[in-house]
């Protein structure tokens, strides 16, 4: 006897299925979409993390000998220390303004100057780039010039002794 493609549909649904869920789904700008599974041996690790957890949070130290109760106190005397030091250190250095550049002015400054020599350089000796008359080059330069080819070296370093 065949079964109908509905009747099998709904054998498949009663039947308790043993999937398991994906841990994480990502899904790619592309459309793909990719399926995280965990593996035992991340669910055994995430065990004993919360296992541990539940020891650290339920520790009595009234109940602790006198050796780890000592280390138990440096351990939180230690931590809280460090995190409120951490905490004012970072509010002093922003009222104090340490968290700013200390010499910016002066870089502002150098870049301002040098931006203003190449604007007089450039409107004191004219434009060296022409109008490119080929569509595909950009400039021209004289073939006299002194960035153009080895005219630059003067005539005493370029004699070998």
């Amino acid at each position: 006897m065949e079964i109908d493609g509905f009747q099998q549909l709904d054998l498949e649904k009663s039947v308790p299925s043993n999937k398991t869920t994906p841990r994480r789904i990502i899904h790619f700008v592309d459309g793909d979409i990719m399926e995280e599974y965990s593996t035992e041996e991340e669910e055994e690790e995430e065990k004993e993390e919360q296992e541990e957890q539940s020891i650290n949070s339920t520790l009595d130290p009234s109940k602790l000998s006198w050796g780890p109760y000592l280390r138990f106190w440096a351990g939180r005397l230690a931590s809280t220390s460090f995190s409120t030091c951490e905490f004012l250190g970072g509010r002093f250095a922003v009222f104090f303004g340490l968290t700013q550049p200390k010499y910016q002015y002066v870089l502002n400054e150098y870049y301002r100057i040098q931006s203003k020599k190449s604007d007089n350089k450039s409107e004191g000796n004219g434009s060296k780039a022409l109008a490119a008359e080929v569509p595909n080059e950009k400039c021209h330069l004289e073939a006299g010039d002194r960035e153009y080819g080895t005219i630059q070296q003067d005539t005493a370093e370029a004699i070998p002794q």
